[in-house]
């Protein structure tokens, strides 16, 4: 699911209307249509002003839960099956974890070496 549709479920969910989220987020209702119909990017401090509107915490409008093994992206799914990759990597579960919590805009398309390079980031900043 992505943010915008779960901005959308919670506001439903709170019975709350278009204008009025958008009226408590600060922003005109036509923007926030947009970003919850996935037409507009959001910025950090738009969705921090929207989850508070929503009464909830921005990390709450991200989808982070892996239901099937089909939302797991090829190139993450790549290397997770190569063996030798992860033993020689000494990849671990907490790290396996973060890879999946990893959202790409739906016209990206992650490859194997992208993850590798992601993880020697996170791990020189962890």
């Amino acid at each position: 699911m992505s943010v915008g549709s779960r901005i959308r479920s919670i506001r439903k969910e709170l019975k709350m209307t278009l204008e009025e989220t958008a009226a408590r987020a600060g922003m005109k209702a036509s923007n926030l249509s947009d970003i919850e119909a996935g037409k507009r990017d959001i910025r950090t401090h738009t969705l921090e002003r929207i989850a508070e509107a929503l009464g909830c915490n921005p990390a709450d409008l991200y989808d982070q839960i892996f239901e099937t093994e089909e939302e797991i992206t090829a190139g993450l799914r790549e290397l997770l099956n190569d063996e030798k990759t992860m033993k020689l990597m000494s990849i671990n579960e907490a790290e396996i974890s973060w890879m999946k919590s990893i959202r790409f805009r739906p016209d990206q398309k992650p490859t194997k070496q992208d993850y590798i390079d992601l993880l020697f980031i996170y791990r020189n900043i962890a």
